[in-house]
């Protein structure tokens, strides 16, 4: 309820910059059309994130099949001191 006044009145400044007319109305409508889109933002942000993060992993597990994880980690290491 306390945000509800500041989210109009940030709709009505964006409507303003772009030389609209918006009612009140309008823009207590168009809050959970916001919402919605902020919503989806954080959804495709994270999941591509947690993708990136996901593919890592699964390459080290599979170079460390291929070649033994103690090998895999010293490369790592000489790698990580040598940045």
């Amino acid at each position: 309820k306390e945000s509800a006044p500041a989210l109009l009145s940030f709709v009505g400044r964006i409507a303003a910059r772009f030389g609209l007319e918006v009612s009140e109305k309008v823009a207590a409508e168009l809050v959970p059309v916001a919402g919605a889109v902020g919503g989806l933002t954080l959804n495709v942000l994270f999941s591509q994130h947690f993708q990136s993060l996901a593919e890592g992993h699964f390459v080290v597990r599979r170079l460390e099949r291929k070649y033994g994880s103690e090998a895999v980690r010293q490369d790592y290491e000489r790698v990580r001191s040598s940045a």
